[in-house]
């Protein structure tokens, strides 16, 4: 598939409201002013775009995962999918949400970090999972549910759900990860 043309010049002024609503409440978090590729590519139906916006704005900033749980859970499912857009888009909120590039890089491969408390490993074992096309094992799921409850808990599979739509919205559509994101080599 080719990549899907720029949406902005044909949105009426209520996509456009939520264009600009859905890029401000990424601003911080991601540590950019402009719309990312994928949210444009999904503004060519922006019911679509809406809707996926809405998700991840619940997930990201106003749902039950504290925000370190949540960042080790997006890196380990953008590197098993892999989904290298996600992967690219999360190395700021990780670092933010304290995840040392020790840990980030660990979470790349197929192992635990060493320096994960018992939870955060239980969340890369059941992402791990949930990647895989697995049930989440008991024993994980328990120790999930005790911390986070059971919200926590359907929350992390939402997660990555929502990632993996988004991930396969990036594949699909050619969606390259935008220039500044690409650490240089070296």
């Amino acid at each position: 598939m080719a990549p899907l043309p720029d949406p902005r010049p044909h949105l009426d002024a209520e996509a456009q409201a939520a264009l600009r609503r859905i890029t401000a409440a990424r601003s911080h978090a991601e540590g950019r002013p402009e719309v990312s590729a994928l949210y444009l590519a999904m503004f060519n139906n922006p019911a679509v775009a809406i809707a996926v916006g809405a998700l991840g704005e619940q997930l990201r900033f106003r749902g039950t995962l504290p925000d370190r749980i949540r960042e080790i859970a997006i890196l380990r499912y953008a590197a098993r999918r892999p989904f290298a857009y996600g992967w690219a888009h999360h190395q700021r909120p990780a670092k933010l949400a304290g995840i040392t590039p020790e840990t980030i890089a660990a979470l790349a491969r197929d192992a635990q970090p060493a320096d994960l408390d018992r939870v955060e490993r239980a969340t890369v074992a059941a992402v791990d999972q949930i990647a895989g096309g697995e049930e989440i094992a008991a024993p994980i799921q328990h120790v999930l549910a005790d911390a986070l409850g059971d919200a926590g808990v359907v929350e992390l599979v939402a997660l990555c759900g929502l990632y993996g739509l988004m991930g396969y919205m990036t594949s699909a559509f050619a969606v390259e990860i935008e220039p500044r994101l690409i650490a240089p080599e070296g």
